[in-house]
Formats: structure tokens, sequence, C-alpha cells
């Protein structure tokens, strides 16, 4: 089987790619590229030195002590110039973690380089943005995904299979709550995260979709604010949000910055016959009633043989290797109009938990996405 020759683009979180990459058998990690030459330094052994916060230093440190075993990753191309990996003919693929105003432009860029592409989340951070990405998906035969794994989790494909198979008869509802510590100082302002939608919150309505496939969103309704001293800067530290969909579900997500507390995420479906309420520790776990007999079903995923923490991360670096080798662009298609979906519905949450109101559908999509 020939191996993906890859590219790495951005080494933040970019670096959690390399060191997936690296132990995947079906990519071979080509190049890393990253702005900073002092943070490509660290892949060769140079001190990771900066001003993050000592929990990050540590997480950092295990994934490079990780990178630094593979022996490949001596023979890797490092480069802070993206249109120098662009115009590298051994390069196959390019996964991009970069900051959030460059995720859509370096994908488009990639994808007409004739790159394969693995694009980080959100799809965009505009409406003008999320519709050049989509257009370019469209006019591409490469593959191209977008970065929210936790579709791919066993926790939630089994959820999906639940659903799929009647056991909660017609779901009418679902929520997610997610509580954690202040984002740290990399990612404390609108310009740098997108806000918490945009930032974290859009893999949550991501699986509100993954639910109820093909669902849009008809109006939005936020109201939260900047409450608690912490390190936030210009967007709101906890929020209530109310999704209606035009499938008939309605959806309800709140968050809090300041909340450090066991299970970070809990998470729910409410249908006409059965539940499932479950939460994200270790790889994944719910408790599902369900029928006339009101039956209890637990279901958790063996933490031993799952990813922890960001669910599904290996999984969706084997969904771009598959789409990668079946030449599906359909899959590729379908990607990017989920990845746009998405994009609007964060946007209409936003705005309206800064206006402090409802916000329906058409103030987004003036014309051509229904």
């Amino acid at each position: 089987m020939t191996r993906i020759r890859t590219a790495v683009v951005g080494l933040n979180q970019g670096l959690m790619h390399v060191v997936e990459v690296l132990g995947n058998p079906r990519f071979r990690l080509a190049a890393v590229c990253d702005s900073d030459q002092a943070k490509l330094g660290w892949l060769r052994g140079e001190p990771a030195v900066d001003h993050e916060p000592g929990w990050y230093h540590a997480h950092r440190a295990a994934l490079l002590n990780r990178a630094r075993a593979h022996p490949e990753l001596a023979q890797v191309k490092l480069t802070t110039e993206f249109d120098g990996v662009l115009g590298m003919p051994d390069v196959d693929a390019v996964i991009l973690t970069v900051p959030i105003h460059l995720n859509a432009p370096f994908a488009v860029r990639a994808l007409q380089a004739g790159k394969h592409c693995f694009a980080s989340k959100p799809f965009a951070v505009n409406v003008e943005q999320g519709v050049q990405l989509l257009r370019a998906v469209q006019n591409s035969p490469q593959a191209f995904i977008v970065g929210f794994q936790y579709r791919y989790a066993p926790l939630f494909v089994h959820a999906r299979k639940m659903i799929e198979a009647g056991f909660l008869g017609s779901v009418k509802q679902l929520w997610w709550n997610m509580t954690r510590l202040p984002l740290r100082a990399a990612h404390n302002r609108r310009e740098l995260s997108g806000g918490p939608y945009l930032a974290e919150c859009c893999h949550w309505l991501d699986l509100f979709e993954f639910f109820q496939p093909g669902a849009r969103f008809t109006r939005v309704g936020a109201f939260g604010g900047l409450d608690v001293p912490n390190t936030h800067v210009d967007f709101p530290d906890n929020g209530v949000t109310i999704i209606e969909y035009d499938t008939g579900v309605r959806g309800s997500l709140n968050f809090t910055y300041f909340t450090d507390q066991p299970e970070h995420n809990v998470w729910g479906l409410q249908g006409t016959g059965g539940k499932i309420r479950g939460d994200t520790e270790d790889a994944g776990r719910f408790l599902m009633f369900s029928g006339p007999t009101q039956d209890r079903t637990e279901f958790a995923v063996n933490p031993a043989k799952a990813y922890h923490d960001l669910l599904g991360f290996d999984r969706i670096h084997e969904a771009f290797a598959d789409q990668i080798e079946t030449r599906d662009h359909a899959r590729a298609a379908d990607e990017a109009e989920r990845g746009l979906e998405n994009l609007l519905v964060c946007l209409a949450a936003d705005r309206a938990i800064l206006e402090g109101r409802v916000v329906k559908r058409e103030e987004l999509v003036g014309s051509g996405h229904r």
C-alpha cells in the first residue's frame, strides 16, 4: 500500500497530528510547517520554552517525546513557508492547524494546489469565507475533511446506532452541557479563538447534526455574558443556547468557562420511546432507557482501546485516509456542505448571545444556501 505523503501546517494543535501521522502506517510525514522557526526546532530537540501555562507545557512535552521517538522524524522537511509546502511534489495531503482566520483561505489554497486537505474547525469565520471554501471543494477532485473528530468516536457512533435502531422512538430533544477552565491566553480574545461557538461549541453543534443527518437550523436563541473575572477579554464565559431545526428537533447547549469539575461534558438525547444520558470521561460512556418496559442499557468505550480527551481523533485520520484512497469526492462535497451549515449555526448563536435575542436563519442566508 502506498503511504500518503502528508504535511502538517501549524505546531500548536498540529503537534498532536504530527504524532498521529508518525504512528499511522497509512501516512508518511513528509513536511512540517510553522511560521515560528523556534517551534520547528522543538522537533529537533531544542527546548520548548514560551509563556504558556504549566499544564500545557507538560502536555506538549509528552507529545514532543512521542514524536521524537520516531526515527522518521529526522527525515521530515521543516519549513516556515506554506507556499513551499504547496509546491512540494512529494506532498500529497496537508493537515491544517492554523489561526482560525486562516482556516478557510489556507484550505482553498491547498485544494487549488492539488493537495488533499484536512482542515481545522471552524470551517471558516464568516459566510463569505465559508462559501468560497465550499466552492473550492466542489471544484476540486481532492479529498477534504473538517476536524470534527467527535462524530467518529465510538461513543457517538454507537449512540447514533441506537437512534437508527429505534430505541429512542422519535428523537425530539438534544442537549449538551460543557464546563471547563477559562481558555489560555493564546485563545482568550475573539480575534484568536472566534469566541465560544467557533472555538469549541462548534463540536457539540456538529454532533447535534450527526444525530439527525441533514438537519438545518431555523432559529437560535442565546443568552450569556462575561460574568466571572478570568482570562477572557471580549467574549462570554457562560451561555445558554437553544436551537430549533427543520426536523422539528430542538437542541440546548450550555457552557461555562469557570467550572473546573469532573464530567466536563454531559450530554443527552430524548425521544418518544427512550432517552440517553452520557459524558465524555475516559473514552466516553452513556446510559440508555428505552421501550415500554424502560429497559436499562449501559455502554462504555474501553479506555485502553480508544482515544481519550479528543474522542475520535485517531478515527478521523483513518476517515481522511479512506477518502483519499477511495477517491470518493461525494464525501468531500458532503463534508463541505456540513461544514458551512455548522458555520451558519455558530454565527447565528454568536450573534444571538451578543445581542440577547433570537436569530433566524434568513438573517445569515440571504440567497443560494438553503
